[in-house]
């Protein structure tokens, strides 16, 4: 975010010219607000461990500003033990004070309250105030649908002012500097978010039959809780409410009978090639286009705002297989190698190139949306046999919102391979399309320490360069004692995408106190390692679109017992330097407690993996009880996300039916937990 009057030393983030197009004239508002404001003016809050000022809220203030409120208390007394009161403004007197939310001292400091954009938040000090007061809606605080510009100007102030940093879930997780005392000086300050759409998608649900191997479920609702909170403090959200996803899953159920000549055509027959398999849609029929918009316009008119523009034109999650004659004419020339970075077992392999067809489709559904709405935007997705960019000239425009979501190039990459991916997104810039991130990188690795930080962070900042304008990762799989500074930089990068990984990760290393230098050696141990299994890796998985779910089978082969050794060492000579400082002693125990439970992993796929004919339920007992034992002594440590990585070894392993561990807690299979 960046200050509006005079940039600041670590300037962070200012809203695209894409997100203008979003809301123009509240935007442009707000540039001419953040001249308006009064000159700065530090604001003592804690005076040698003791409070010195209140918190204060509008007497009716929204449930967004009460929240915000509390999170400042908790940071402050984290960090200092004073605990500020949170007053009304009719019950607060004179002296210091935190303004949060449309309380009436930020309308006396001409800040127009009401006409602060979506997430836009002003940080303003004027005499004994710090005034916070952002674009809000009313809702949850915690929902990613809930407009919280205040809280997420609380979140900024709290970095700046305090030097809070969120490592991870928790209260471990949250380092708060020790001080005795505490100033308010940032001011003059509008921030916004650099990205109309954040997201990370949370990865809570389970859906294996083996729920033993999860989390209970009371502690599944706690860490729900807590990544939620986490999610918010690194801005996750959204100022545009637009929905998407694949939009023709039903359509066969639905219109299949009376319109087959929708689908498509493969080997002379229309619609799905087995009963209940997906498909994928004849995009060059004009018929279905006008379907798409008349369901549109029908859904249009139960909207409202900027999120009604948004047509959803998502293919299934299948390649694009129409072998009908039109959908044919639409392909341009087959590029030479344009499936050069797929490994050779990748579906994709041999199949025909049909970007061309599927940019003439958006282009034709937004042709066909902009006669009832010129600003009709076309939301797809590029993947499968039309990852590639179209052919060159190919021109899309700003009414064409493309997700970007490549089947293949996992982490570790080679520098040739990830020169092509990040070439690709650059090529998609140039056909004047909207670009979000799509990417499902994240579900790699399963709960082993397979770092790819630096790799991540160069990707994501070459998007940002070439006009990114939201995220949608897909998914926190939340193995925060394994694979920290990966997780670290995807949150952070959204609030600090300008910021090279050297500059986060450092942030990261460094709640670790004293012992910052030993957990850097381990990461980066381990980021060697990773790098050096990328061939075998690419050989063990046969179906490289979707390895994340047969990552335990492998994981005996790509983490064999000696590479955990120097990795062993490594965090014992942490815990040394981390010795006299019990919250950096405590973050040291979390990452030895993961790398143990790594281990574990480890030793039940050496018994258990589908890939083993030796395997067996019985073989692999022993194993199976020491890492479920080990689960159920750690599950509120947050080590992990139990139920992701109990979802990829149902996958993995031969586990016996339908119980693991007679009298083991458990949960109905295919049992969800929602997000707070």
């Amino acid at each position: 975010m960046r200050s509006m009057d005079k940039p600041a030393p670590d300037a962070r983030q200012v809203r695209p010219a894409s997100a203008d197009r979003i809301l123009p004239l509240m935007w442009a508002g707000l540039l001419t607000l953040a001249f308006a404001v009064g000159a700065r003016a530090d604001v003592e809050l804690v005076r040698n461990g003791e409070a010195v000022a209140v918190v204060v809220i509008a007497d009716d203030a929204n449930a967004v500003s009460r929240y915000a409120a509390e999170e400042i208390v908790y940071h402050v007394r984290k960090a200092t033990g004073a605990t500020l009161p949170i007053l009304t403004e009719s019950a607060a007197s004179a002296g210091p004070r935190i303004c949060v939310g449309a309380t009436r001292a930020a309308r006396k400091a001409n800040i127009a309250v009401d006409r602060l954009a979506p997430e836009t938040a002003m940080i303003v000090t004027t005499g004994t105030a710090l005034i916070i007061v952002g674009g809000d809606a009313a809702g949850d605080p915690l929902a990613t649908d809930t407009f919280a510009g205040t809280l997420f100007g609380v979140y900024e102030w709290l970095e700046r002012d305090v030097g809070v940093r969120w490592l991870w879930p928790g209260e471990l997780g949250t380092y708060v500097p020790e001080l005795r005392s505490l100033r308010a000086t940032t001011a003059n300050l509008t921030v916004a978010p650099r990205f109309f759409q954040r997201n990370v998608r949370p990865g809570l649900t389970f859906k294996g039959e083996h729920a033993e191997l999860g989390f209970t479920p009371a502690v599944a609702g706690e860490y729900a809780r807590d990544l939620a909170i986490y999610l918010r403090r690194h801005r996750m959200g959204r100022n545009v409410r637009l929905s998407y996803g694949h939009a023709f899953t039903d359509w066969w159920a639905k219109y299949g009978a009376e319109h087959p000549e929708w689908f498509q055509l493969v080997k002379g027959k229309r619609g799905p090639t087995r009963p209940g398999g997906s498909y994928s849609m004849c995009v060059s029929n004009p018929e279905l286009h006008r379907k798409i918009v008349e369901l549109w316009r029908g859904k249009r008119m139960r909207s409202s705002g900027a999120e009604s523009r948004f047509v959803n034109a998502i293919e299934n999650g299948i390649m694009g297989l129409c072998e009908c004659d039109s959908c044919r004419a639409w392909d341009g020339p087959q590029p030479d190698g344009f499936l050069e970075f797929y490994p050779p077992q990748s579906k994709v392999m041999g199949s025909r190139f049909v970007t061309d067809r599927y940019t003439r489709f958006w282009l034709a559904v937004q042709r066909e949306a902009a006669k009832t709405d010129p600003t009709a935007t076309v939301v797809a997705y590029n993947y499968f046999n039309y990852f590639h960019p179209p052919t060159a000239g190919t021109r899309l425009g700003a009414q064409i919102l493309v997700g970007s979501y490549p089947s293949a190039g996992w982490y570790p990459r080679s520098a040739e391979e990830q020169a092509w991916f990040l070439a690709q997104w650059s090529q998609w810039q140039e056909t004047g399309a909207r670009l979000f991130s799509r990417g499902n990188y994240c579900l790699d690795g399963y709960n082993l320490p397979w770092i790819f930080a630096h790799q991540f962070a160069d990707e994501f900042r070459h998007q940002v360069r070439h006009g990114m304008e939201a995220t949608d990762y897909d998914a926190l799989t939340g193995h925060w004692a394994t694979q920290g500074p990966n997780l670290y930089l995807l949150m952070r990068l959204h609030t600090r995408p300008d910021a090279s990984a050297e500059e986060l990760l450092a942030e990261y290393y460094g709640g670790f106190g004293a012992a910052a230098p030993a957990v850097k050696d381990y990461f980066d141990h381990w980021e060697r390692h990773t790098q050096g299994q990328r061939e075998q890796a690419n050989r063990l998985f046969a179906d490289n679109t979707t390895r994340w779910r047969a990552w335990a089978t492998a994981a005996h082969l790509l983490f064999p017992p000696e590479s955990f050794v120097p990795a062993e060492a490594i965090l014992a000579r942490a815990a040394v330097l981390a010795a006299d400082d019990p919250q950096a002693a405590a973050r040291v125990g979390f990452l030895r407690a993961g790398l143990a439970h790594a281990r574990l992993e480890v030793d039940a796929a050496r018994e258990l993996t589908l890939a083993g004919p030796a395997a067996n339920p019985e073989r692999g007992a022993a194993a199976l009880a020491k890492l479920i034992a080990f689960r159920r002594a750690h599950e509120r440590s947050w080590i992990s996300n139990f139920n992701h990585a109990a979802w990829v070894e149902d996958r993995s392993w031969r586990l016996a039916e339908p119980r693991l561990l007679s009298g083991s807690p458990s949960f109905a299979p295919g049992e969800t937990i929602a997000s707070p």
